[in-house]
């Protein structure tokens, strides 16, 4: 496969493995990962994108944390906490390990942007057509196959699953160029570096990022 292709919502796993992150890798066990309650939610949030581009609604998105370049929207903890408790987390351990995600995920896209790495909407529209060409022909392992079943099945049609996943990857594109980006530089300077020198650098960029970024909640 082209991509490494895991639950594909707005979650980067930003390991510089490529785009998406598995359930598996934080479930105890992967075979007991519920995604009905998380394909769901992002149903729930495709239907709002699309009120709101029908009533062409200028209404900004609650937010709940804010950092010094930076925003996280409460949808988007939502989802990544949903996302956590599919994998067994409590609601806890959800709220924590999402709020950990979302500041990494915010500060690594508006550092990708300023560094230039944006992505047209033709860029857009063909990755996702990629990765559903490799759904439907059945490219991925079984897991993923399963992950994406269970999640198509909360939409009310497999376009508007791949329609919201076009939304989706406006912001997570630039994200994983900016990835590539990052790992092709750092194996030009270090070319006997191993996948675990550059994941030790890149999460250490990652924790930089994120203090840089002086996140506070909102209330």
């Amino acid at each position: 496969m082209k991509k490494k292709i895991g639950i594909i919502i707005g979650l980067v796993a930003l390991l510089g493995v490529g785009g998406g992150v598995m359930i598996s890798n934080h479930a105890q066990d992967s075979n007991q990962a519920d995604l009905s309650k998380f394909g769901a939610t992002l149903q729930k949030d495709y239907q709002k994108s699309e009120q709101k581009s029908v009533k062409k609604s200028k209404a900004k998105e609650e937010i709940y944390a804010k950092g010094n370049y930076s925003e996280i929207t409460k949808s988007d903890m939502e989802k990544a906490i949903v996302y956590y408790k599919s994998a067994g987390m409590s609601d806890e351990e959800a709220e924590k390990e999402a709020y950990k995600y979302e500041k990494e995920s915010a500060a690594f896209y508006t550092e990708a942007i300023k560094a230039g790495c944006e992505a047209t909407d033709k860029e857009v529209a063909d990755y996702v057509s990629d990765i559903r060409t490799e759904y439907e022909e059945k490219k991925m392992d079984e897991a993923s196959l399963k992950e994406f079943d269970e999640i198509i099945a909360q939409f009310d049609s497999p376009e508007d699953y791949w329609k919201y996943e076009k939304t989706v990857y406006q912001k997570l594109l630039p994200q994983i160029k900016y990835n590539k980006q990052l790992e092709k530089e750092y194996k030009e300077k270090h070319a006997d570096a191993s996948e675990e020198s550059w994941e030790k650098y890149f999460n250490n960029y990652k924790s930089e990022l994120v203090e840089k970024e002086d996140f506070k909640l909102v209330k």
